[in-house]
C-alpha cells in the first residue's frame, strides 16, 4: 500500500511540474542575420544551405507539383553570393 501511495504521489508531483512549465511562454527563434539580409535585399557574404532552403520554400508558397519542383531546383542552384 505504501508503494502505491508513493507512486501516486510521485506521478502527481511529476504532472504538476509539467503543467507549470507549459504555462511559460516559449521564446520565438529570431531569424539569422543572413536570412534577414537576404530578405531585405542586401547582399550577404554567404548564405548557408539551410537558410537558402528556408528562403526558397518561403518563395515557393502557392506552387504545387512539377512547378514547385522546378522552382526549387532553380532557386537552390542559383548563386546568391
Amino acid at each position: 500500500m505504501k508503494v502505491l501511495t508513493m507512486l501516486v504521489l510521485a506521478s502527481v508531483l511529476g504532472l504538476s511540474s509539467a503543467v507549470a512549465r507549459a504555462d511559460t511562454p516559449v521564446a520565438k527563434k529570431e531569424p539569422t542575420v543572413k536570412v534577414q539580409a537576404a530578405t531585405t535585399g542586401a547582399v550577404p557574404e554567404k548564405i548557408s544551405q539551410q537558410d537558402k532552403m528556408r528562403l526558397c520554400a518561403k518563395q515557393a508558397t502557392g506552387k504545387k507539383g512539377a512547378e514547385r519542383k522546378a522552382f526549387m531546383k532553380t532557386c537552390l542552384s542559383s548563386k546568391k553570393a
